[in-house]
C-alpha cells in the first residue's frame, strides 16, 4: 500500500494525459485509504479521541505516515527527516502514540517545522504481535525507543515525554544524553530522594491503582483492568473505550499493565539497568539529569510529584529550565487544554534558543554501562508515582 507497483500502472491501455493523471490521483487516494485502514491509531484513534483543536483533523491524519522503526516498533510521523529538527514523542498508559495528535497538528510537518515520530510502547498497539513476557522490561523499552531514533538518525532532539513515557523518558535521557537537545516533560516529574531496587512488599505500598494494574496484569485479566481503570483513575481517559493491547477482549487490556509490574518485578530488577550505586543516585528512578539539557515541566497538579523537584528545577541555574502548573485540566493537559499547551510549549521552545538543526553529523555514543548495583531494601515508603 506504500509504494505505487508496475501492477498497478503498467500493462494499461494507452490513455490521454488527463485520463492518466485522474488514473494516478485514484491510486494515490486509494494507497493511502489503505493505509489508513491498515493502522488502528489512526484509522479508531487519532481523531476520534485525541484531536480536540478546532482544526481539519482528517486532513492532518491523512498526512501523518505509519511506520515500523528500529527492531520493530510502530511509529506516527510526519515531516521531514532529513530536512527538519527532530522532536520525538513518548506516551504513557492507558494510551498510544495517538495521543499526540493535537502536537502533530501544532509542531509538525511543512506547517510547524519539524520532523515528528511518536513510537508506541511494546504491546501498546492493536495491530501488532503481543510481545513475549521476556520483553516487557523497561530496559527493553528504552533500547525500543533509541532503535527507532537511531534508524531515522534523529540528534539534537526536542524530547517531548509524558506520564510513564517521562519516567522511562528520563532514563532514556540517562542513557543517551547526546542525543536530546531539550526535554519537555508533562505531569510526571522525577522524585529528588533515595533510591531503591524492588523488594518483597513493595506492592502493599503502592498507589491503590498500580497495585490494580499490577494484579491485572498477572492474572491476565482485561475486565480486572478496566475495573481498576474506573474505580481508581479518578478522571476518565481520553482513549477509555479503545483497545490498546493486541490481545485486548474488552478495553485497554490486562497486558498494559506491564511497566507497572516492573516496578515490583525482583527477577529482572529495573535498578539494574544502571551503572551507578543506588545510594550515589539523585532521584529514584534514575541516577542523574544532564546538567546540560534544559527542562520545561508542566503540570496539571501536584499528584504525580513532589515540590522538591520543582525546588530542584529552580536550582538548576541555567536561566532556561522552567515549571509551570497548568490551570483547568486534569492529567492529560495536552489533550484538554491542548492551545494553552501547545503555546507555552512553543513559547518556552523559543526562549530555549528555538529549533535545533536537522542531524548533520553522528556523535558517538557514550560507552554503555556494564555494572549492576546491589539490591538493597529502603528505610522509607517507595516515593514514585506514575
Amino acid at each position: 500500500a506504500r509504494a505505487l507497483s508496475c501492477s498497478a500502472l503498467c500493462g494499461r491501455p494507452t490513455m490521454n494525459s488527463g485520463s492518466s493523471a485522474a488514473l494516478l490521483l485514484a491510486i494515490i487516494a486509494a494507497s493511502a485509504e489503505t493505509m489508513l485502514a491498515a493502522d488502528t491509531l489512526l484509522a479508531e484513534q487519532f481523531c476520534q479521541y485525541y484531536y480536540t483543536l478546532d482544526g481539519d483533523c482528517p486532513a492532518l491524519r491523512s498526512a501523518v505516515r505509519p511506520e515500523v522503526r528500529g527492531s520493530g516498533t510502530p511509529t506516527l510521523e510526519l515531516g521531514n527527516k532529513d530536512t527538519q529538527p527532530a522532536m520525538v514523542f513518548l506516551h504513557g498508559w492507558p494510551d498510544t502514540s495517538a495521543v499526540w495528535a493535537n502536537q502533530f497538528a501544532e509542531f509538525c510537518g511543512d506547517s510547524g517545522g519539524y520532523f515528528c515520530v511518536a513510537p508506541s510502547w511494546i504491546g501498546f498497539h492493536p495491530d501488532f504481535p503481543p510481545a513475549k513476557e521476556s520483553e516487557l522490561l523497561w530496559s527493553n523499552q528504552v533500547h525500543a525507543f533509541h532503535a527507532v531514533v537511531e534508524d531515522l538518525g534523529l540528534r539534537n532532539i526536542t524530547f517531548v515525554i509524558f506520564d510513564f513515557g517521562a519516567l522511562i523518558g528520563y532514563q532514556f535521557l540517562y542513557r543517551f544524553p547526546h542525543l536530546i537537545n531539550k526535554v519537555i516533560a508533562l505531569d510526571i516529574g522525577l522524585t529528588v530522594g533515595p533510591a531503591s531496587a524492588p523488594f518483597d512488599g513493595l506492592i502493599d505500598i503502592l498507589p491503590a491503582y498500580q497495585q490494580g494494574n499490577i494484579k491485572a496484569f498477572l492474572a491476565g485479566d482485561d475486565d480486572a483492568m478496566m475495573a481498576n481503570l474506573d474505580e481508581h483513575l479518578g478522571s476518565r481517559p481520553p482513549c477509555h473505550d479503545c483497545r490498546i493491547a493486541p490481545s485486548a477482549t474488552i478495553g485497554i487490556g490486562a497486558k498494559t499493565g506491564w511497566p507497572y509490574y516492573n516496578i515490583v518485578r525482583m527477577d529482572e530488577p529495573w535498578s539494574g539497568f544502571f551503572d551507578v550505586p543506588l545510594e550515589s543516585w539523585e532521584f529514584t528512578h534514575v541516577p542523574s539529569f544532564p546538567a546540560n539539557v534544559p527542562l520545561l515541566f508542566l503540570y496539571s497538579s501536584t499528584k504525580f510529584h513532589d515540590k522538591s523537584f520543582r525546588d530542584w528545577i529552580d536550582g538548576r541555574g541555567d536561566g532556561v529550565s522552567e515549571h509551570l502548573h497548568m490551570n483547568g485540566t486534569d492529567h492529560w493537559l495536552q489533550v484538554r487544554i491542548p492551545t494553552a499547551t501547545n503555546a507555552k510549549i512553543a513559547e518556552w521552545i523559543g526562549a530555549a534558543g528555538g529549533a535545533p538543526p536537522p542531524p548533520t553529523s553522528t556523535p558517538a555514543a557514550p560507552p554503555p554501562p556494564t555494572s549492576t548495583p546491589a539490591v538493597r531494601i529502603p528505610e522509607a515508603a517507595f516515593p514514585g508515582q506514575f
